[in-house]
């Protein structure tokens, strides 16, 4: 019996090119062997600029529309393909949270693009090599 039998996927989804060819990519490992699949957001930290309270409110309000059009978009590409999916929306650091979500939550592949939105996946080495070191199971890179 093969150890790679995979059962509960887990993609990073984030709005970004790389984010879309990790979902293409873990859907079609879903349909080839009838795999759960999640889909994860990360909301990362607030901005500590801002003037108001309001002024906080109001990106607050506009990521949290954001990644609910990325989750819906996601949910809605599933469909299509008749793989179950979970979504999740979840704030703190992405390569943090991706990986304990994924072993908190009995994953047993992560799927994640190259590159996201995210700042520091230039300035400070990517979200996707911090899951590769840090992850428990296998983790797919998508480029």
């Amino acid at each position: 019996m093969s150890p790679y039998q995979f059962t509960s996927v887990l993609v990073a989804v984030d709005g970004s090119e790389g984010a879309a060819k990790a979902l293409d990519c873990a859907l079609s490992i879903c349909e080839a062997v009838h795999a759960r699949l999640t889909a994860l957001a990360v909301e990362g930290k607030l901005p500590a600029y801002a003037a108001s309270v309001g002024e906080v409110d109001e990106v607050k309000h506009e990521k949290d529309q954001f990644f609910k059009r990325v989750l819906e978009q996601a949910e809605g590409q599933a469909r299509a393909r008749g793989v179950q999916i979970e979504t999740d929306l979840i704030a703190g650091h992405a390569a943090e949270v991706i990986t304990h979500y994924a072993k908190a939550h009995g994953h047993d592949l992560i799927v994640v693009g190259h590159r996201g939105h995210f700042l520091g996946d230039y300035l400070l080495g990517s979200t996707a090599d911090r899951v590769t070191h840090h992850a428990h199971c296998p983790v797919i890179v998508v480029r």
